[in-house]
């Protein structure tokens, strides 16, 4: 995400260049719509590769669900800290502001799937059901959200040069594999296969696709609308990653007589090594 900064200044520098009397089209000629889509569909493919890492695990067990509902909730923690601080460095004058917004809608979308779940508490999800169920698809539909917003980042960085395009959309599919992983490791040792558990974290990077076609060809319009999802995105994960990701690691390490210490260890490693990631793609970039 920290690669969506460079992408957005120079789409948006392009688009200005055309003025309002030019297209879009003729804006981003140096690259075609089926380059993009090829790039923004490769890129949402590589979020599966993350669940591979999983392939050894055999044993469901209270301290493995504990550790990895933990390592999770890292993850995502790190990712929405990154989404934060890439929305309020978007170049635009009341990026903050729509930070802001997003991060509220952001939190009623969650209060408000929340409660829809609640109400259906014979919900079935993959092998899961009731509350495993509940929690484990919030966790799809929020890293299904935020998706709409990495897949306007590739798509506005192709409007400033195909090269640039492709830079941004490589560093996204490299940030896709973490995510996939924290994916995964919520399905994985409840008993999900690894196969499937690897189809639904690509299920949830579909919309990077679907939305960096119309970024790509609209791109004034979609930039103003980036710092917006990136605060919904990042309110969203932080809330799923405190509400429903740690407490329920807790409640599966007591069961395993376990301390929240071990647990403090596994969620500060994940958020380090997210962040580590994200910093490493950031200064590649540079």
């Amino acid at each position: 995400f920290l690669q969506t900064q460079q992408g957005l200044r120079g789409g948006l520098g392009r688009a200005r260049r055309v003025g309002d009397g030019g297209t879009m089209a003729s804006a981003a000629a140096p690259a075609t719509v089926g380059r993009v889509l090829f790039y923004s569909t490769l890129t949402a493919l590589t979020t599966g590769l993350g669940a591979l890492p999983l392939l050894s695990c055999r044993a469901v067990t209270p301290r493995n669900i504990a550790f990895s509902n933990c390592a999770a909730a890292g993850m995502c923690l790190a990712a929405s800290v990154s989404l934060a601080l890439e929305g309020l460095c978007t170049p635009l004058p009341d990026a903050r502001l729509r930070v802001l917004v997003g991060a509220g809608l952001g939190y009623l979308f969650i209060v408000a799937t929340r409660s829809f779940l609640q109400r259906h508490e014979d919900i079935k999800f993959s092998s899961l059901q009731g509350a495993n169920a509940q929690k484990t698809l919030l966790l799809i539909v929020v890293m299904t959200a935020h998706s709409f917003a990495e897949g306007v980042g590739i798509g506005v960085s192709f409007n400033d040069r195909a090269q640039f395009g492709v830079y941004v959309s490589t560093a996204l599919a490299i940030h896709n594999i973490p995510e996939g992983l924290a994916v995964a490791l919520v399905l994985v040792p409840q008993g999900t296969p690894v196969v499937k558990a690897a189809l639904w974290a690509v299920i949830s990077s579909l919309p990077q696709p679907l939305m960096a076609l119309p970024a790509f060809l609209f791109v004034r319009q979609f930039g103003g609308v980036l710092p917006v999802g990136l605060g919904f995105a990042a309110a969203a994960m932080a809330h799923v990653a405190c509400f429903e990701l740690l407490p329920e690691s807790r409640e599966e390490m007591a069961k395993a007589k376990g301390s929240d210490v071990e647990l403090l260890g596994v969620l500060g490693g994940a958020f380090a090594a997210m962040l580590a990631v994200q910093m490493a793609l950031h200064e590649a970039s540079e």
